[in-house]
């Protein structure tokens, strides 16, 4: 596995530029960057979403005489990287990410060190690529972090060939209710109106993403809606166990010091109180499988 350069032939400068990075690209870069050393050992609920995304997309095959092309966007540390490697036999494969410590951390990976695989630091909403470039794009718990979601999926149409297929999972507006309900709750409690960069960036529901697809030019459109759950000793784990793999929210503005304090003191001790089953404290998150096609 190598670095791609600029002079190959896919390439015609970003695309997709009228999008306003509504999420602070730099921070996430950062975080993820960071994260990288522990993403492996923490974040297996991540890579459990890409093992069930492989086994459950009708992945497209190649034929003899044109071996398909595939771009991954948010390949992160190579998890999706090995599994799809591993059900497809691709000619190229091009993983993209944002964070360039996520794509050092996946070239010394051993499940997908492949001539065929070239990595590339980009913005998955600002796609570098001519259109029609690709057969097959994938992704696992990347769209999450996109500023605008239909812009995106546009661009992705863009770059793929008539014919062309998406297969991807992200996080629906579900995931992690419990730490939205806590914070709502201890919100009440104090009479703060809480901005929403408290929440972390905004997660589609199952319609507005098939809406979405739809507008974006995507066709034979398949939904499939899962919910997971990690558990910790407690909810001080769960949220240094999110920073430490990267996933911290990058818009996030805290309030005074000492609103601040009491506030994540009774925000931790709500949840401990509320959402722990068999002496663990549990996280949920709402899954969305999807795969559809460029006519």
């Amino acid at each position: 596995m190598s670095y791609i350069t600029r002079d190959n032939p896919i390439f015609e400068g970003p695309k997709n530029r009228k999008i306003l990075d509504k999420i602070n690209k730099k921070i996430v870069a950062l975080h993820f960057s960071a994260g990288a050393k522990n993403y492996q050992a923490l974040g297996g609920i991540q890579r459990e979403i890409a093992f069930q995304l492989a086994e459950w997309a009708d992945l497209p095959q190649p034929a003899s005489e044109a071996p398909l092309s595939v771009l991954e966007i948010g390949c992160g540390t190579g998890n999706l990287t090995g599994f799809l490697l591993d059900k497809i036999r691709p000619g190229f494969y091009l993983g993209l990410d944002l964070a360039r410590g996520m794509l050092e951390t996946a070239a010394g990976n051993p499940d997908s060190r492949e001539d065929r695989v070239r990595l590339i630091q980009a913005d998955g909403e600002k796609l570098p690529f001519r259109a029609e470039s690709f057969d097959l794009v994938a992704s696992s718990t990347t769209f999450q972090w996109f500023g605008s979601l239909e812009d995106s999926l546009a661009g992705i149409n863009r770059v793929l060939r008539p014919g062309g297929s998406l297969r991807a999972a992200t996080l629906g507006g579900e995931t992690f209710r419990e730490l939205r309900e806590a914070y709502r709750t201890i919100a009440g409690r104090m009479g703060i109106t809480l901005t929403t960069s408290r929440y972390g960036p905004p997660l589609p529901e199952a319609q507005e993403l098939k809406d979405s697809l739809n507008r974006a030019g995507f066709r034979r459109i398949s939904l499939q809606r899962s919910t997971k759950y990690e558990y910790f000793p407690g909810v001080a784990q769960f949220m240094r166990s999110i920073k430490k793999r990267g996933a911290n929210n990058p818009n996030y503005r805290p309030m005074s010091l000492a609103v601040e304090r009491r506030f994540m003191k009774e925000v931790l001790e709500l949840y401990e109180q509320r959402f722990r089953s068999d002496g663990q404290v549990y996280a949920g998150y709402e899954v969305l499988f999807l795969q559809c096609r460029k006519e």
